[in-house]
């Protein structure tokens, strides 16, 4: 797994090349009382039980209930018991009845339980328009001229 965290960096596309994660492996778990900020990308498995704010790119994700993801989420395979705020793009997405989802699910199989929310639109991969990339935010450089000293 890897951790990055660049102010105004644009999003990673999804790399194919990587090698195929090992579905024997157990998975790497945020933990109820951790948070991260950052961008999460790996090949194997992963599940938050805490808060992750930014992107992540993982082979299977699980959102547990009581965890909290906002960003954006590309998987093959995502759960989603807790809440998540941003856009997935999965082949196979599973909202429980405990799930919360504001953002636009891309995906080939969708799966919702009673009592499942989604705020936001649901397309087919095979379908969908190509979703443009966010343009990184502009900079902006301050200089301060300051007084000789005397």
């Amino acid at each position: 797994m890897m951790f990055k965290n660049k102010p105004g960096a644009a999003p990673v596309p999804v790399d194919s090349s990587r090698p195929k994660p090992n579905r024997g492996a157990v998975p790497s778990i945020i933990s109820a009382d951790m948070t991260i900020n950052g961008d999460f990308l790996g090949t194997g498995d992963l599940q938050v039980e805490g808060v992750v704010t930014g992107r992540i790119e993982v082979s299977r994700l699980i959102v547990a209930e009581g965890g909290s993801v906002s960003g954006d989420v590309v998987a093959q395979d995502v759960r989603i018991c807790g809440t998540l705020t941003g856009s997935v793009h999965s082949e196979m997405v599973t909202l429980t009845s405990t799930a919360k989802v504001s953002g636009d699910i891309y995906h080939n199989i969708l799966a919702v339980e009673a009592g499942g929310q989604l705020d936001g639109q649901s397309r087919r991969l095979s379908t969908a328009k190509p979703v443009k990339k966010p343009e990184p935010a502009p900079t902006m450089v301050l200089e301060h001229e300051s007084a000789p000293a005397e």
